[in-house]
C-alpha cells in the first residue's frame, strides 16, 4: 500500500475578503517525496474553491501524503501562522480508490482563513469532503526568509500593497475591520441533518398545508437535490445520500429538481449565514448530533415555498424566516418564481 502511487494535485485557497500569502506549503509523502503548492500572490477566492493548480514537471504521481507542513500570512491581520499536522493517509487512500459518481478524487484543497484556521478538503467534480479543520499558531518570520529577493520591505508595506490593490478587501477592512475570531469556526461547524422534500398543497383560505390525494391529484415527483455548504464542501452526486442523516456544515446554496407530469421544476436557494447561523445554533443548542429534518415544503402551483427545521419531540417545525434565504424557481427552463428579496447576479444559479 505504501509503495502505491496516486495522481494527486494540491491547490490552495483563501476567502475573497481575507486573502493570504504563503511562506511555504508542503505535503510530505514517504520516501522523502514532497508535493509543494506554488504561491498565488495572493490566495483569494470563494471558500473551498481553488483556481490555480499545482503543476508538476514530469511525474505527478505520488505516494499518498502523510504530513502537511505550512507557514502562511494572513494579510488583513498582518500575522504569520504555522501548522504541521499528520494526515489520515488511510482515509485518503480509500477516497482515491473509490469511484464517486462519474468522477474520482484527484485533488487536495487547502484553505487558509484568518486567525490560523486551516481546512483540508478532498475534491472531485461531484463531491468535496472536509478532511480536517485545524488551527495554526501565530509566529514571527524574518522578512529575508519571507521575501529573500526584497528583504528590506517591511511586513506592513507588503500587506498594505496587497490590501490597497484589492478594492473589495480594502473597503471591507475599512467598513468592518477584522472578522469575528470565531467566524470561520462557525462556517466549519458540523450538524446532523437530512433534507426532507415535502410536496403538499397550500390552503390559502385556512393558511395551512394539506396532503395530496394520491388517487385524485397529480403528485410531484422528486428527482434530486444538490448542495454547497459554508464549510466549503459540495455534493452533486444525485445518489439520495443527502436524504439520509449525515454530518455537514450549514447550507450556503441548494438546487432541487422535481417534475409535475412533463413539467420540469428547478429551485435554487441562496442562504444568508448571518441569519441562518443563530437559528441553527439555537435550534441545536449544545447537541449538534441531534437528528434534524431540513424540510422543504413546496406547492409550485400556488408558488408557495417554506423551509423548516424539525426534530423528534417538537409539536411543530421551526419555520425559517424569509430573509434567511433567496429563492429562484424555473419551470421548463423559464423563470416561474423569485422571492421578493432576490438580488443575485444573472447566472448565479450555475454552479
Amino acid at each position: 500500500m505504501k509503495n502505491k502511487r496516486y495522481k494527486i494535485s494540491v491547490l490552495a485557497n483563501a476567502p475573497l475578503l481575507y486573502p493570504t500569502d504563503s511562506v511555504y506549503i508542503l505535503m510530505h509523502c514517504d520516501a522523502d517525496e514532497i508535493i509543494e503548492v506554488p504561491k498565488a500572490y495572493p490566495y483569494s477566492g470563494e471558500w473551498g474553491q481553488c483556481n490555480s493548480e499545482y503543476i508538476s514537471f514530469g511525474d505527478d504521481n505520488y505516494p499518498m501524503p502523510e504530513v502537511l507542513d505550512m507557514i502562511y500570512l494572513s494579510i488583513v491581520e498582518r500575522v504569520f501562522y504555522e501548522l504541521e499536522i499528520d494526515l489520515s493517509t488511510l482515509e485518503l487512500i480509500k477516497l482515491w480508490e473509490s469511484q464517486v459518481g462519474d468522477a474520482c478524487f484527484s485533488h487536495i484543497y487547502i484553505g487558509m482563513a484568518p486567525f490560523g484556521g486551516v481546512a483540508l478538503w478532498a475534491h472531485s467534480t461531484k463531491k468535496q469532503i472536509l478532511l480536517n479543520w485545524a488551527k495554526g499558531k501565530e509566529i514571527s518570520i524574518d522578512m529575508e526568509d519571507y521575501l529573500p529577493m526584497a528583504p528590506n520591505l517591511t511586513l506592513n508595506e507588503v500587506c498594505n500593497h496587497y490590501i490597497t490593490n484589492d478594492t473589495l478587501v480594502a473597503q471591507n477592512l475599512k467598513e468592518n475591520g477584522l472578522p469575528p475570531r470565531d467566524l470561520f469556526d462557525k462556517y466549519m461547524r458540523q450538524y446532523t441533518y437530512r433534507y426532507y422534500p415535502m410536496f403538499e398543497k397550500w390552503n390559502e383560505d385556512d393558511e395551512k398545508w394539506e396532503k395530496y390525494d394520491e388517487e385524485k391529484d397529480v403528485v410531484p415527483q422528486f428527482e434530486y437535490i444538490e448542495e454547497m455548504l459554508t464549510d466549503g464542501t459540495h455534493d452533486k452526486l444525485h445518489d439520495d445520500g443527502l436524504l439520509k442523516y449525515h454530518e455537514a456544515g450549514k447550507p450556503k446554496k441548494l438546487a432541487m429538481k422535481w417534475w409535475v407530469k412533463k413539467s420540469e421544476y428547478v429551485a435554487y436557494f441562496w442562504f444568508d449565514d448571518e441569519v441562518l447561523c443563530p437559528i441553527f445554533e439555537k435550534f441545536y443548542g449544545a447537541h449538534r448530533d441531534t437528528k434534524v429534518d431540513f424540510r422543504l415544503r413546496i406547492d409550485a402551483q400556488k408558488k408557495k415555498y417554506e423551509l423548516t427545521l424539525f426534530r423528534q419531540g417538537l409539536k411543530e417545525p421551526q419555520v425559517l424566516p424569509e430573509d434567511a434565504y433567496q429563492l429562484l424557481v424555473f419551470k421548463s427552463q423559464f423563470e416561474n418564481y423569485r422571492s421578493d428579496n432576490y438580488n443575485q447576479e444573472c447566472g448565479a444559479w450555475i454552479w
